[in-house]
């Protein structure tokens, strides 16, 4: 059987593809500072995420390396949280990279985690961002981005494929965005957020994983990679399809851009996380034919209800 490593794998995306990957095509290692000893886990193996280690021997021969690791996103953006953010990818990777490079058999393909925060934002744009787009975004988000994949790529070796997984917003109901949001509509708060107009780059958890399968399985794929459903959706139409499904009575309070800053502040959680407007798209997914399971977000959470 095929062995898949993922660094960073205990977390939300790591444990989707342990649990929807077909069992008869890889067993799984999971690089992580925790344990567990339930095999539908996959097999747990200590890393740092900093240091060389007994880990290496688990990347010799490897079908694929996946890189998931970083301090989550998801809080206060203080100094403290964004060293942690920033460093937690960038030691992660640089150490990732150190480990193919002394091997005389590293795994075929390595695929690192990123983000389409590096896209340039602009609010009620008629034209989506793609992977040929030249303009790129400022920030914070950004800029950790840029680092991430800059030190990804200088990890090269001849005939080594890498792909930087640009993730948008990830929706399962194990854990990301969606769980949130629908405890937050069935309280009676699923109005539109801040202005309502910025762009929701999105892809269902089905299609993470099975691009994930098409990426390893596709050696002409190389480099930059969106991972978002082919349709992108405004702020607005996301919460009305959510109060649809799980509002009393399809009401829901909206929360104006102060509010939201307010709501960032109690929540210990960083605003721009919502009101950042990005409308991306995949042309490398497209060209290489790749078959969406969820093409519109009506039917996306209509599955993820009904799950």
């Amino acid at each position: 059987m095929k062995k898949i490593v993922i660094a960073g794998g205990s977390g939300f995306l790591g444990q989707i593809l342990v649990r929807l990957f077909p069992k008869s095509e890889a067993e799984f290692v999971i690089l992580s500072r925790r344990s567990s000893n339930k095999k539908d886990l996959g097999r747990f193996v200590f890393w740092d995420a900093c240091n060389m280690g007994d880990w290496i021997k688990e990347l010799k021969g490897a079908e694929a390396l996946i890189n998931l690791t970083g301090y989550s996103i998801d809080c206060r953006h203080s100094e403290k949280n964004r060293q942690m953010i920033l460093s937690s990818r960038l030691e992660s990777t640089r150490v990732l990279g150190e480990a193919i490079r002394s091997l005389t058999s590293p795994p075929k393909v390595w695929l690192n985690a990123s983000t389409v925060a590096l896209y340039l934002e602009l609010p009620d744009a008629d034209i989506s961002k793609n992977e040929e787009s030249k303009e790129m975004a400022k920030g914070f988000l950004a800029d950790v981005g840029r680092a991430w994949e800059e030190v990804f790529f200088s990890a090269r070796r001849e005939n080594f494929r890498q792909v930087a997984m640009r993730i948008g917003i990830v929706l399962g109901k194990e854990g990301g965005a969606y769980p949130v949001m629908k405890k937050f509509t069935s309280l009676g708060l699923g109005g539109t957020q801040g202005t309502g107009r910025q762009w929701m780059s999105w892809l269902h958890a089905d299609d993470w994983v099975e691009i994930v399968r098409f990426l390893i399985q596709e050696e002409s794929i190389s480099g930059k990679v969106n991972l978002v459903s082919p349709n992108p959706i405004t702020n607005a139409d996301f919460m009305s399809e959510m109060r649809r499904l799980h509002s009393p009575f399809g009401l829901g309070l909206p929360a104006p851009t102060p509010l939201v800053y307010l709501g960032g502040f109690l929540l210990d959680t960083a605003p721009e996380l919502i009101l950042k407007s990005q409308k991306v798209i995949s042309k490398v997914l497209k060209d290489s034919k790749y078959r969406f399971q969820h093409i519109k977000i009506a039917t996306a959470l209509d599955a993820l209800s009904k799950d």
